[in-house]
């Protein structure tokens, strides 16, 4: 391989994905990212609106079940984002529910091509909840959607219970950001489904409480976690049991503002706050994004968007920032990312922000010296210890000169990955698919010589595909190496000391830039996970790790 030549590739590479992000900044200096289409926000916002108004959002209605058909794909089933391979059985499950209510004649072929694909996919194991005892969260709402539009028995839902509201919050808390759903249709399900006489009575008195609840969180705009898919949920439910008019209206708004001009939804409406500060981070690979006049207002912007006061409903204190205001929640991982870039961007450890964030992270540490997203020690499934998040906490507080000394917040932090680290040297990550981001994120929270980190490198040297990318095998989809992941393994590579003319970098480096398309920018893959069952792509976390990867190495082949 020509070196020099991969150079000058990589260069031009670089300098058109850097035009293409600042063409893509908004006028206050932020970014904003283009999750991918959700087949289970499409169809609940398509039943949402259709039980609200069937004449007045009949365009709006159409247009969802439009998008619907079109991206049912060939074998009868839809797919996690848009239509990336492969077809779920859970996403297939509510496309069918949405086509059933609104649209049973017109549809009826795309039907019974959704009921084949989840005969032969076995869903009736698969999908919880639809046998079998299910988990009381939101994976298992899909058989309450079901029975909500006549697919099964009103009464064989999965028991989401409102009385949730009324226990100790420390264990109310463990539900985290799937809380909101569970009250919402469960206030639905003590409203119109046959329960004893304790149950009726606890659930009175549960409903006042769980619908003050669902007010405190709802944003300005009136999403709950800026999420089609959350309010969806909540609408369908208070509806059907008949209260909350001013929440059913908050969350019809909040559909009709996220709605895209195809008719669909995403699962978030945006990341803004997340890929903001990865922008800055891949930004900052090129020279010093502190001087530089088109990221003043970004840093202002950074600062305008932390949560200075208590989010009380899960015991969260001041100090943190989210993924996306206003109804995003305050959470560990995307903290740690802003005040990395707000070191990147001249912000000192003296300023009030930057004190406020490192004591929110220091407050959230869990007692085995990792972080979860939102509730401290808890095991649940989004809201477990994250070693991903945790080693992107420790790379932030070193960013400001934080102790590392035996007993100290990094220490036990550090502890606690060693602790976790797979035999063959690989690292889980909750909200990434597989094991390539959370093994790179754990080799740059080490970066160094020891055995953790010596093993973190092997595996991804030894993880490498054929073509030069990330992954060598998966679990989840999709199949190949993907910009995502070739960028993180690349990026931590090089981190850890990894020699930048050393074939495996050149490999990584050549894939990048092969991949970047004609505006500069790489195609996203569904690499970002909510659950097993629900991946998602993001086209700005794609384009800023990949800038960032290519960047950092330039750097280094420039100072060696």
């Amino acid at each position: 391989m020509d070196v020099e030549q991969l150079q000058a590739r990589a260069e031009k590479a670089a300098e058109r994905a850097i035009t293409n992000l600042y063409d893509r900044q908004r006028e206050d200096g932020s970014w904003v990212d283009r999750l991918s289409s959700s087949t289970i926000s499409t169809a609940l916002g398509a039943l949402s609106l259709h039980r609200a108004d069937p004449i007045g959002y009949r365009d709006r209605v159409d247009a969802a079940v439009r998008w619907l058909r079109a991206y049912q794909r060939g074998d009868g089933g839809w797919a996690m984002a848009d239509a990336e391979w492969p077809s779920s059985p859970g996403m297939t499950a509510f496309g069918l529910a949405a086509l059933h209510e609104i649209d049973r004649e017109g549809a009826h072929d795309a039907i019974e091509r959704a009921r084949v694909f989840l005969d032969d996919n076995d869903a009736v194991n698969v999908v919880p909840g639809l046998s079998g005892e299910a988990p009381k969260t939101w994976p298992a709402a899909l058989p309450t959607i079901w029975a909500l539009t006549g697919l099964r028995d009103f009464e064989h839902q999965p028991d989401l219970p409102v009385e949730t509201v009324l226990v100790p919050r420390r264990w109310r808390n463990k539900v985290s950001i799937a809380l909101p759903a569970v009250l919402g249709l469960g206030i639905m399900q003590s409203r119109t489904m046959k329960r004893g006489l304790p149950r009726k009575l606890f659930g009175r008195i549960a409903e006042p409480k769980a619908l003050d609840w669902l007010r405190e969180i709802s944003g300005t705009n009136g999403g709950i976690e800026e999420c089609p898919m959350i309010a969806g949920f909540v609408y369908l439910g208070l509806r059907q049991a008949g209260v909350g008019i001013d929440l059913q209206l908050a969350s019809l708004h909040y559909l009709l503002q996220t709605q895209r001009e195809d008719g669909s939804w995403a699962i978030d409406r945006d990341l803004e706050i997340s890929v903001t500060a990865y922008a800055v981070m891949a930004l900052s690979e090129f020279r010093d994004p502190a001087d530089h006049p088109l990221l003043r207002r970004t840093r202002e912007w950074l600062l305008r968007n932390q949560w200075n006061k208590p989010f009380r409903q899960f015991d969260i204190p001041p100090g943190g920032w989210g993924w996306a205001n206003p109804s995003g929640w305050p959470e560990s991982e995307d903290t740690a990312v802003v005040l990395g870039a707000l070191a990147d961007l001249g912000v000192p450890r003296t300023h009030p922000a930057v004190q406020l964030g490192i004591q929110w992270l220091l407050k959230m540490q869990n007692r085995d010296g990792s972080w979860s997203e939102w509730v401290r020690d808890t095991h649940i499934m989004n809201d477990r210890p994250c070693p991903g998040v945790t080693a992107h906490v420790v790379l932030a507080l070193r960013r400001f000169g934080l102790s590392e000394s035996p007993g100290s917040a990094l220490a036990r932090a550090r502890e606690y990955l060693r602790g976790h680290q797979c035999r063959d040297g690989s690292i889980a990550s909750v909200w990434f698919r597989d094991n390539t981001h959370g093994t790179s994120r754990l080799l740059e929270a080490f970066a160094d010589s020891s055995p953790t980190a010596d093993a973190a490198r092997k595996w991804l040297l030894a993880n490498q595909a054929a073509d030069g990318g990330w992954p060598l095998r998966h679990e989840l989809p999709p199949k190949g190496s993907t910009a995502e992941e070739t960028a993180w393994a690349l990026f931590a590579l090089l981190a850890g000391g990894e020699d930048p003319s050393g074939t495996a970098v050149l490999r990584a480096v050549e894939w990048l830039v092969n991949h970047q398309d004609d505006q500069g920018a790489w195609r996203p893959s569904n690499v970002g996970l909510y659950f097993d069952d629900l991946c998602y792509t993001d086209d700005l976390i794609a384009h800023t790790f990949a800038l960032r990867g290519l960047g950092r190495w330039l750097k280094t082949m420039a100072d060696r």
